[in-house]
């Protein structure tokens, strides 16, 4: 695809069994771009007309359960079908190795296919922190005993049918408004803590977002971001988040056959400065190296949440472009 206006709309890909749907820009070194929840291919809309400018292949996939994507009736999505899907794509586009760039769940997709299939990635740029060696008890235990004490959406997540119920049909519009604010510098996600568990769903949790639009969001962005998640279908809206926070046992286990491997590519951490991961996963340079041999630095992006890469485009890209010029020497 060769213009700034083809990458809006993706194309399917047969990859693991599935279509994903793939927003394509650019000739040059390939660079993948994985999104988390809630995102789409779609959060990189400001990411790929600049590598596409700057002389690289832009790849970014709507994960399975997203966007145009193929949304399996799997109750959870393993983080190892989620990286075979991947793998899948570089394959059907041609690239043997790309640069990774990942945020939310996509970091972690990004960290584990660097470990695991070093062969495929180049670089990794995560703006989560890499999770490291897995805990001694599984997370679902540990998000059981936390929403004793208050609401956690993390254990919220994990009764199939609740969340569907709650926040999918005429709520899906105002859930994603909520989140999406909580989740930015402008917003406060960590007072959904403040609720108690019983009764509560995320999105009485959530605090009210203002109207449209804001600083790094119109009220068009938002729609697609609405449409594309509405596309999954009553009870399917919210498939690809809910499959791969209901696999955090499966991923759990997985992580253990892998504990102790490092990560030997260049890495580099990228979190806005005002994201709320860093209250519970601050991202330490020196522990980070344990497994990042590779690691150059963590960029703290100022005036930016957790969607950095949305909310302060010029100074994300900036860094991503001069990182990619760096490891591409």
């Amino acid at each position: 695809m060769d213009g700034p206006d083809d990458f809006c709309e993706p194309v399917l890909v047969e990859t693991n069994g599935i279509r994903l749907g793939v927003r394509t820009l650019g000739r040059g070194p390939a660079v993948l771009l994985l999104h988390g929840f809630p995102g789409t291919s779609f959060s990189w809309r400001h990411q790929l007309p600049a590598l596409a400018a700057a002389g690289y292949t832009a790849i970014a996939v709507d994960t399975r359960g997203y966007g145009l994507s193929d949304r399996p009736e799997d109750l959870a999505y393993p983080s190892t079908t989620v990286e075979a899907d991947l793998l899948g794509v570089l394959d059907a586009v041609g690239v043997d190795r790309a640069h990774v760039v990942g945020q939310d769940f996509g970091s972690m997709y990004a960290w584990n296919l660097a470990q695991r299939h070093p062969g495929r990635v180049l670089s990794v740029l995560g703006t989560v922190p890499f999770g490291g060696d897995p805990a001694p008890v599984a997370p679902t235990e540990t998000f059981a005993a936390v929403a004793r004490r208050h609401f956690l959406h993390l254990h919220y997540f994990q009764e199939p049918g609740l969340a569907e119920h709650d926040l999918g049909g005429a709520n899906l519009a105002e859930l994603l408004r909520r989140l999406l604010r909580a989740l930015s510098a402008e917003g406060d996600l960590l007072s959904v803590f403040g609720h108690p568990s019983a009764g509560t769903s995320y999105l009485d949790a959530l605090p009210p977002a203002p109207p449209l639009p804001w600083s790094w969001l119109d009220e068009s962005e938002f729609a697609t971001f609405v449409s594309a998640y509405a596309a999954g279908g009553p009870g399917r809206e919210l498939a690809g988040g809910l499959a791969s926070y209901r696999a955090a046992d499966l991923d759990w286990q997985s992580a253990r056959q892998w504990s102790g491997t490092t990560i030997d590519q260049p890495t580099l951490l990228v979190m806005g400065e005002h994201d709320p991961v860093r209250s519970f996963a601050p991202p330490d340079l020196e522990a980070q190296r344990t497994w990042l041999t590779g690691l150059q630095d963590v960029v703290l992006v100022p005036q930016a949440g957790h969607h950095v890469q949305q909310e302060q485009p010029a100074a994300f890209n900036a860094v991503l472009l001069d990182w990619l010029a760096r490891v591409s020497r």
